[in-house]
């Protein structure tokens, strides 16, 4: 029909292997965009899409805003993923909302793709807002994978301690090696140790500009901070507070020691992992996703990035060794994001033709989000989690608003905020509920110091007026940043 399309991934790993699928079927030119290409590259993509050379667009959340021609199509991948939203700098849009805006501007066709969708998508789609498209079964007719969920405290139990892997998982991974079939495993933290603890004060060794403990890294033995990238090497010998001697121990696994752990276990193992670190160069995650699918090794370990989109048809053991630590967060979508991440993470299994297992380990075995996503029970989960929402007024049965206050001078940053709270009570209509000033979940990066303050209501309209003359009428200095942010996909960072 001659019009074009424009497809977006959550993840920039995903973009060689969609275009490589597109390549497959369609014979039209395909661009790519996303942050990691150089401002020339970008410029070049951008003027051919702009002259209507290039009719299919891959990309990251900023692909959204590509100018394709006579736009007829927009399909947003894996449409519950945070990473559609910007929410580092203004304006903090989210990719989907603004797919949904455009395709309704332009006529265009807007398709939202998730085995696990958002609840504000699914309560969209069930009250007849979207339309409800939904495939019973995997491609192929694949079978769906089975299940275990291992209870860690049991485990723990049965070895008289801490063990990485269950019983159940080693003895799974010893029969993939021996039929020559893959393994992927999950740990949302990369590093060695996710960091280095005082014994005598309790104290961690903490980045000097960030609010967050330094993680370990073995291989290079230093600790480094993975919000700006500082380094310390070698780790300190002495507690930074109490000054203790002899009394550091590093505690936490990371992505590094599951992979050491594994080679321990097993010598002849081959192994890549897949984190922030072995990621960090261009074409890194080309080179480490081809050289798995080509068989070059038998064990994948990785963080959120393996645990979207991909498809690996020998893989037919995954293991997720603890996403426990998601929940303790204190944000209303946590059992939402560990649902979604658990969900998305067992479909990498069992997607050839052979059958998959996923074994999920945890310490909070009975947590109903576990069995939900066990049982890969999305609608039981839907409504329990639509039911809590509603009982404590989140969305998508209210609209959030986080305004963020951040600047080099701590007091500075919370006196303003103060004062814009003041001025919003003096302001908002009763309809409106206002939170306190509190620090934000990360208190301080790059040294800056951050505190967050909440406002909950149905008048987005009304709520700007009032935050655009409350911003005027506080005159807030230049030194401190404010940073608005509606319908943010965390309250907690």
């Amino acid at each position: 029909e001659g019009l074009g399309v424009i497809l977006l991934v959550p993840e920039i790993a995903l973009t060689s292997q969609t275009i490589e699928r597109l390549k497959s079927r369609f014979t039209e030119k395909i661009g790519i965009l996303h942050h990691r290409l150089s401002d020339g590259e970008r410029f070049d993509i951008w003027h051919s899409i702009r002259k209507g050379e290039i009719q299919i667009v891959v990309g990251a959340r900023s692909a959204i805003f590509s100018p394709v021609k006579n736009l007829g199509l927009i399909i947003v991948d894996e449409e519950h993923e945070s990473s559609y939203k910007q929410t580092d700098e203004a304006p903090c849009y989210h990719a989907r909302d603004v797919a949904i805006m455009r395709g309704k501007l332009l006529k265009a066709t807007v398709v939202l793709g998730s085995a696990t969708p958002s609840l504000e998508s699914y309560a969209n789609a069930k009250g007849g807002k979207y339309s409800l498209l939904t495939l019973k079964k995997r491609a192929k007719n694949a079978v769906m994978p089975q299940v275990k969920l291992i209870d860690m405290k049991a485990e723990y139990a049965k070895a008289e301690g801490f063990t990485l892997f269950c019983s159940d998982l080693i003895e799974g991974i010893k029969t993939r090696l021996s039929r020559g079939e893959q393994t992927l495993l999950f740990l949302n933290r990369k590093g060695y140790h996710t960091f280095q603890m005082c014994a005598g004060c309790g104290e961690s060794v903490k980045c000097p500009h960030c609010s967050v403990s330094l993680t370990y890294h073995k291989k290079t033995h230093h600790l480094s901070c993975h919000l700006c990238s500082y380094v310390l090497a070698p780790p300190p010998t002495e507690c930074p507070l109490c000054k203790a001697t002899a009394t550091l121990h590093f505690k936490g696994v990371g992505t590094e020691q599951v992979e050491r752990t594994l080679h321990a276990l097993f010598p002849d193992i081959r192994t890549l992992r897949m984190d922030g670190d072995t990621t960090r160069h261009k074409g890194s995650h080309d080179l480490l996703f081809k050289q798995f699918r080509s068989g070059k090794a038998d064990v994948l370990i990785g963080t959120q990035m393996i645990a979207k989109g991909l498809h690996f048809p020998a893989v037919t053991l995954v293991g997720v060794l603890n996403s426990d630590g998601a929940l303790n967060l204190p944000d209303f979508r946590s059992s939402e994001n560990v649902f979604q991440l658990l969900t998305q993470v067992s479909g990498r299994s069992g997607r050839g033709d052979l059958k998959g297992e996923v074994i999920i380990q945890s310490s909070l075995k009975g947590h109903p989000v576990f069995h939900h996503a066990s049982t890969e029970d999305y609608d039981t989960f839907f409504n329990e989690e639509m039911e809590s929402r509603k009982l404590f007024a989140f969305p998508p049965f209210t609209r959030l608003t986080k305004l963020v206050f951040s600047g080099k001078h701590e007091a500075a940053v919370k006196r303003a905020a103060d004062t814009f709270h003041m001025r919003l009570l003096e302001k908002l209509p009763s309809e409106f509920s206002l939170y306190p000033v509190i620090p934000c979940g990360y208190a301080k990066i790059k040294d800056n110091f951050r505190f967050k303050l909440l406002i909950k209501g149905n008048k987005p309209l009304l709520l700007s007026s009032i935050l655009s003359a409350t911003e005027r009428a506080a005159a807030l200095p230049r030194s401190i940043r404010l940073l608005i942010d509606v319908d943010p996909t965390s309250i907690f960072f």
